[in-house]
């Protein structure tokens, strides 16, 4: 009897930690996306900002050879630790990638 006690109490420990695991996984999605979100919006006030500056100064300091802002948003996330190439987009790197350098600095167009 006593190892019938023993096999459900593994079990009843077993299944609460099944739940934990779950939870903590819905718990880890719902942070990357809110953090996404977050570092969204961070990019997009940047932006406005300096469209408001660009506005509210007649656009004086222009100067053509600034990065256009969709390529400062890959700066911003690339200086952030996440890779903006094609090949390993989206993941954490700890070193310089010359493919996101690439990306970000390459081929500019002439036009912007």
């Amino acid at each position: 009897m006593a190892e019938n006690d023993l096999y459900s109490e593994f079990e009843n420990i077993s299944n609460k930690l099944n739940d934990l695991s779950s939870q903590m996984a819905s718990m880890k999605e719902k942070l990357s996306k809110s953090l996404e979100e977050n570092e969204e919006l961070k990019i997009e006030n940047k932006n406005l900002r300096k469209r408001l500056e660009k506005d509210t100064d007649g656009g004086k300091d222009f100067d053509p050879n600034d990065l256009p802002s969709s390529r400062l948003n890959l700066e911003d996330l690339y200086e952030k630790g996440f890779h903006v190439c094609q090949q390993f987009y989206g993941a954490h790197h700890d070193e310089p990638c010359m493919f996101c350098l690439d990306v970000i600095y390459g081929k500019r167009d002439k036009k912007q």
